[in-house]
Formats: structure tokens, sequence, C-alpha cells
């Protein structure tokens, strides 16, 4: 049988195309996990997080930060953490942040966060979220979408206040082992 050049390099090119719409295909394809979608999405990206912590209790014996003192009570955390976007979204959850002994947050009934810049010496939150309610387990989540994000911030920390009293924290972002 005999075939034509021209049909060889015919059905070459159209082989070559196919190939090629199959790998741009799979190129442009569907965006990865954890990509935004849907009809909010409005392809608009916010960047990775500037801060995305744990949370840790604060206990009698800490150190200050900042002029603030831990709270007056050992606290304990079954889980928590906090996230903030150089788009001024902050968000920070806590899940069972309580005095152990009597597992409530006692006379505690809102939580309020403050980010801090730079030396302790330096006493003056960057920014502060409106109190939101802790439940009588100890959750409680702030999402705040205007927090004031400085365009440096050295040594950042994150304290957690309760009842709005800025001088005290009850939690911080770190750990403890």
């Amino acid at each position: 049988m005999w075939i034509s050049k021209r049909a060889v390099v015919m059905v070459l090119a159209v082989a070559i195309g196919a190939l090629a719409m199959a790998f741009a295909a799979g190129a442009i394809g569907k965006p990865g996990k954890g990509h935004p979608q849907g009809p909010n999405h409005q392809g608009k990206h916010t960047g990775a997080p500037l801060i995305k912590e744990s949370l840790a209790p604060s206990h009698v014996g800490d150190p200050m930060f900042h002029g603030v003192s831990p709270g007056g009570a050992p606290w304990a955390l079954r889980a928590g953490n906090v996230r903030l976007k150089r788009d001024g979204k902050f968000n920070l959850r806590v899940k069972g942040l309580v005095i152990p002994g009597i597992g409530t947050p006692g006379p505690v009934a809102t939580i309020s966060a403050s980010l801090y810049c730079g030396a302790d010496s330096n006493t003056t939150a960057a920014d502060t979220t409106q109190q939101v309610p802790i439940s009588a387990t100890g959750n409680a989540r702030i999402f705040d979408r205007s927090f004031s994000v400085p365009s440096t911030c050295l040594a950042p920390v994150i304290l957690v206040h309760p009842n709005g009293i800025a001088t005290l924290y009850i939690a911080l972002d770190g750990w403890r082992l």
C-alpha cells in the first residue's frame, strides 16, 4: 500500500496539533486546591497571610509584652489560631479557652485582640479589634475586615484581651510545650 508524503505530513500535523491542544487544556485547567472560586471571587488575590500562627494560653508567671500583663489566672486552650492579611482581614479563633478547675472562662464574657509591633518599650497597639462574646465553653471567633496593618511590623505579637481590658492578655500567638 502506497501512502503519499503529503498524507503522512498531514496526519503528523493533525496529531501534533491535537497533542498541543490537550497539553494547553491541561495547563489552563481547573484552579488548584484552596484557590477561591465561585461567583464572588472576581479574580482578586489578597496574598499569603502576614501572620498565620497558633495561639497559646497565658499563665500567671508569663512575662509582660508591650506593657501588657498576663491574666490573673492560669488559662488552658484546647485550640486556637490567628491569621492577618495585608488587606486588613483579621481572623482569630479560640476553642476551649478556659480557667482550669472551673472549666469556663469565669468572669470573662468577651475577648478582643491587639497587634503590637517593635520593641517591648512600644506600648501602643497598631490596632485592636472590637470585643466579641466568648461562650461558657471558651469558644469565640474574631473576624475583622478593616484591621489596620502597618507597612512595617518588626517582631509582631498578637495579644488576646479579656473583657476589653487592654492591659491584660489571656492568650497570645505562639505555642506552649
